[in-house]
């Protein structure tokens, strides 16, 4: 498997409309890194840059520190699944999986049991004489993940994959993916929209925004530790507070409209405090970075109730989880424990 580097990375058409501004990011040896965004933020580009299947405007791909930006894709030993499962339609799984390995005119017998271990390991040898109209959406998807794995690749490219899926499925093949890039210590590259898909499966993930990396890091240091109020949005931040300099006590303390708040991370930089609705405590027996507010919005989740609630720094999403919904009109106590309320500088 491979080490990755992406060096200032770019991609712009007719020399104006940029794609991509100076992208560079580094996967080790056996990491699943997800790239993470929404539709438009360049995440797709990037991976069909790094593919081969799109000619960058600038910057480096290496592989294992040997340099293959201009590298032919078919040079590049790196196996690809994408959003559509393409799969011939005449072939059966056996023949659609060992179509890469007959290509290269690899012995009849090596091909076989090439193909033959992939297919137990991915769970297909049952359906090797099927043909992919006989399969469902997930029996194909495996198909495809074995047709790309098949090659022994250096690294595993991944588009979408399970976009096309339920949710129900989406969840049985994100943890197959896993236990099989774990399993062969598989280097992957992982595109996709999906928050909650990505944070699971991911050792980092990269948020992209207008073609720019926001943030790269572990899942959960992007959750508890958001960059940019950009990211902190992304990931479900309902909350922010504008903050300024005058408003700065120390580096540990924030006067605003007269309520007086404490955060444990370094604040001298932060333009704007952010916490999440679940982490707000309500008539909480605290005294520290309290305020009241009145409750003026109410939904019903399932398990927590979320309410909006206006306060003198405006109004606050809050979840709560109890058996009965507070009603509207209600005067509470909002608490914002220091230790989830994130200075943001960007």
């Amino acid at each position: 498997m491979a080490n990755l580097e992406v060096k200032n990375l770019a991609k712009s058409y007719d020399g104006k409309t940029k794609v991509l501004q100076d992208i560079s990011f580094t996967i080790e040896n056996g990491e699943l890194v997800s790239i993470l965004g929404p539709s438009g933020c360049g995440k797709t580009t990037t991976l069909r840059i790094i593919a081969g299947l799109i000619q960058e405007t600038a910057g480096q791909i290496l592989v294992n520190g040997k340099d293959i930006t201009k590298t032919p894709v078919y040079k590049r030993n790196f196996g690809m699944v994408f959003q559509s499962y393409a799969l011939f339609p005449h072939l059966n799984v056996f023949d659609n999986v060992a179509f890469g390995l007959k290509m290269h005119k690899l012995p009849k017998q090596e091909i076989n049991e090439k193909v033959t271990g992939i297919l137990e390991m991915t769970g297909l040898s049952d359906l090797a004489s099927q043909f992919p109209a006989q399969l469902s959406g997930g029996q194909q998807q495996r198909v495809s993940l074995a047709r790309a794995l098949v090659t022994n690749p250096e690294m595993l490219l991944m588009d979408e994959p399970l976009s096309n899926l339920d949710a129900k499925l989406r969840l049985k093949m994100r943890e197959e993916i896993r236990k099989l890039q774990q399993e062969m210590k598989m280097t992957v590259l992982f595109v996709t929209h999906d928050q909650q898909e990505c944070f699971a499966i991911s050792d980092k993930v990269l948020i992209m925004n207008h073609g720019r990396i926001e943030q790269f890091d572990r899942p959960e240091n992007i959750f508890h530790h958001p960059r940019t109020e950009y990211v902190a949005r992304f990931i479900g931040y309902d909350n922010f507070i504008p903050v300024n300099a005058d408003n700065r006590e120390d580096s540990y303390h924030i006067a605003v409209k007269g309520t007086r708040l404490t955060t444990e991370e370094n604040n001298e930089n932060a333009k704007v405090l952010t916490i999440r609705p679940e982490n707000i405590q309500l008539n909480a027996d605290s005294t520290e970075n309290t305020l009241t507010g009145t409750i003026t919005g109410r939904e019903y989740l399932g398990q927590s109730f979320k309410y909006t609630i206006h306060s003198e720094l405006g109004d606050f999403q809050v979840e709560e989880a109890r058996q009965k919904m507070r009603s509207s009109g209600d005067e509470v106590k909002l608490t914002l424990p220091a230790k989830h309320l994130h200075p943001l500088s960007e």
